[in-house]
Order: structure tokens, then sequence, then C-alpha cells
């Protein structure tokens, strides 16, 4: 398996908000489909549950749900309680809770929190789909004249 991660550079503002909304409704199909898994549903009803909901297309939806599994089984592995899981970290949210903090230190402790929250987009690719139909990475060679 590789793993890229890298820093994306938008052309436009709008791109960055596509991204930056694609990004939010995978993260919230993610939390989602953790949500359902812990109420037992099963996968084949919840993929379609969520790709309703999300509006993304299935491989999205087949990586939160895997995604959302992994937190689970993980959860239950150390013994800890599933239903407690804070996405985007429990000290953050803590920290937020207590409300000790007011202005710009707030608000840049909550905009933390919402970024680690959401994030990270995970998406695998497929040998025989010869890669990742959903993210291509292009290299551009930029000449100067």
């Amino acid at each position: 398996m590789i793993t890229i991660q890298a820093k994306l550079t938008f052309p436009s503002k709008e791109d960055e908000q596509i991204v930056l909304d694609l990004m939010r409704r995978w993260s919230s199909c993610m939390r989602y489909a953790y949500n359902r898994l812990l109420e037992g549903s099963n996968r084949n009803t919840l993929k379609r549950e969520l790709q309703g909901v999300f509006n993304l297309n299935s491989r999205y939806v087949d990586d939160a749900i895997m995604k959302a599994k992994s937190v689970l089984e993980s959860c239950r592995e150390r013994d800890e309680n599933p239903s407690k899981v804070i996405f985007g970290g429990r000290s953050l949210f803590e920290r937020l809770k207590k409300r000790h903090i007011n202005g710009k230190a707030y608000e840049r402790l909550r905009q933390e929190w919402q970024e680690r929250r959401k994030g990270n987009l995970y998406s695998r690719g497929d040998r025989s789909k010869k890669g990742n139909l959903n993210t291509r990475i292009e290299i551009y060679e930029y000449y100067r004249l």
C-alpha cells in the first residue's frame, strides 16, 4: 500500500470550496456510518442510505463505512466504550466545552477542532481499475521562457 500526503493548492477559491465541501460531507458520512454501525445496521442498507443522504458516490461511501468500522473495532479491541468516541480529538473538545477562553483564542481553538474533525479525506485505489478513480495526481511541469 502506498500512502500519499500532500498539500493542495487551488487555482481558484471556487475549486477550494468544492474540495472543502467534499471533505465535510465525507467526514459527516463517516460519523453517521459509525453511529449506524453502533446501532447494528448492516452494510448494504447503510450504503444505499448514505449515498442518498450525503450525495457521495459508492466508492466514497464504501471508504467511509470501512473507516467507521475500523474506528469501532479499534475501540472494542482497547476495551473502550465505543459510544464515547469524539471525532476531532477529546482534549480539544474538552477545552472547548469548558468555555474558559473567549474571543479570538476561542475561535482559533474551535476552528482547529473543526479542521481535525473534517480534515481527512480517505479514498483508496483498486489495482484492477488502475488506481483511485476519485483522486488523480497530475504533475505539471512549468517552464520559464
